[in-house]
């Protein structure tokens, strides 16, 4: 039983905001029409529809009838002309509006488990989207990483919707939380390494491309998406100037680099020279990919007997964990790791608290 009903909002300064409440195979959403009237239409005593309200209240019943019947035709499998559309075409230009590097990520994945760069809206149902939430738990993802790639992924369908591509976003038919399609979210562990750790693992040989790459990003604390983008004229009187895009707003950062990062920029630019027989503009452009290089990192710990479970991001873990401990305020080592938020750091102030206690109980007594 599928039912598409027009139901009002009241808005402050505006009336009445109209959307849309549908219901269909058993999931509920709201579809917000950005549509305002001055009276609440849907009350017995307000038949008479006022001349200023006419045309909003007319092109909402309008939209109201047009959903109904596009879920009807789905549901008796017509499948509108607008499905057989390239997803993929339409998902690239998302991405380039939104700009933040997670949405090409999801991409890359997208392409990759659908082994071509063609895939049809229409092709894109229940059923390819869980077969591909299936294939990112086999990918060495987090659940975090997981939840944000299918949100990234959900938000681009939620445009097809408004762009009137599809009907129903299929994300609506999947279940969500423990249990269910979607992972639920959980308090993933923060994995870093102790200044110890680090100088263990820095005398134990390795692959230097792979090597230096890492120790670099624990002395910056820097996301594998800006090291990636870094060139050699950005680094000018020992500051590192790099921007950032999060929803088509640009920001720049400039970022003091340690002694310790400094130390690492020749020893990067011979090893470039080495590998590519050329030196980039790119500071990184000769190290492996993302995939390869973290199950590099997982060989080179082992080697190194450290028993962690190490990727790139630990990287950036290990720099806020090693700047808190070496006395840097919290504020500071929010501002060195580009967050626009200080909340979003105190996560690693709480792992520095969680330290603090183990060493208390570790103090001998009289």
């Amino acid at each position: 039983m599928a039912s598409v009903t027009l139901r009002t909002k009241s808005i402050d300064k505006k009336g009445y905001s109209l959307f849309l409440d549908v219901y269909n195979e058993g999931h509920r959403y709201k579809e917000y029409l950005k549509l305002y009237v001055s009276k609440d239409y849907l009350k017995p005593e307000n038949k008479n529809i006022l001349r200023q309200d006419k045309e909003s209240w007319e092109l909402a019943k309008a939209i109201q009838a047009k959903r109904l019947i596009q879920i009807k035709e789905s549901i008796a499998g017509f499948i509108p002309k607008s499905t057989k559309q390239d997803f993929i075409k339409y998902y690239r230009e998302q991405a380039a509006i939104r700009g933040q590097e997670t949405y090409k990520y999801v991409l890359t994945y997208l392409i990759e488990y659908n082994n071509s760069e063609k895939l049809s809206f229409k092709a894109l149902d229940e059923k390819y989207l869980k077969d591909f939430i299936t294939y990112l738990k086999t990918q060495e993802l987090g659940v975090s990483s997981i939840r944000m790639y299918l949100s990234r992924l959900s938000a681009v369908l939620n445009q097809a919707v408004k762009d009137k591509l599809i009907s129903t976003n299929p994300f609506h038919h999947l279940k969500r939380g423990q249990g269910g399609d979607i992972p639920a979210e959980t308090q993933s562990k923060i994995e870093y390494l102790t200044i110890q750790e680090l100088r263990k693992l820095n005398d134990t040989a390795f692959n230097d491309s792979v090597r230096h790459f890492f120790i670099f990003t624990c002395f910056t604390g820097l996301r594998l998406s800006d090291l990636m983008r870094i060139k050699w004229t950005d680094i000018q009187k020992g500051t590192l100037t790099y921007t950032q895009t999060k929803q088509g707003n640009v920001k720049t950062h400039y970022l003091p680099l340690s002694r310790q990062a400094l130390r690492l920029l020749p020893a990067i630019g011979k090893k470039q020279i080495e590998v590519l027989k050329e030196k980039n503009e790119l500071v990184f452009a000769h190290v492996p990919p993302k995939r390869k290089m973290n199950s590099e990192l997982k060989v080179w710990a082992k080697k190194a007997k450290i028993d962690k479970n190490i990727h790139i991001h630990v990287g950036r873990h290990t720099f806020a964990t090693l700047a808190l401990t070496s006395g840097v305020s919290l504020y500071t080592v929010s501002k060195l790791l580009g967050h626009s938020k200080i909340g979003t750091t105190e996560i690693y102030a709480e792992v520095i608290n969680s330290v603090k206690k183990q060493v208390a109980g570790m103090m001998p007594s009289l």
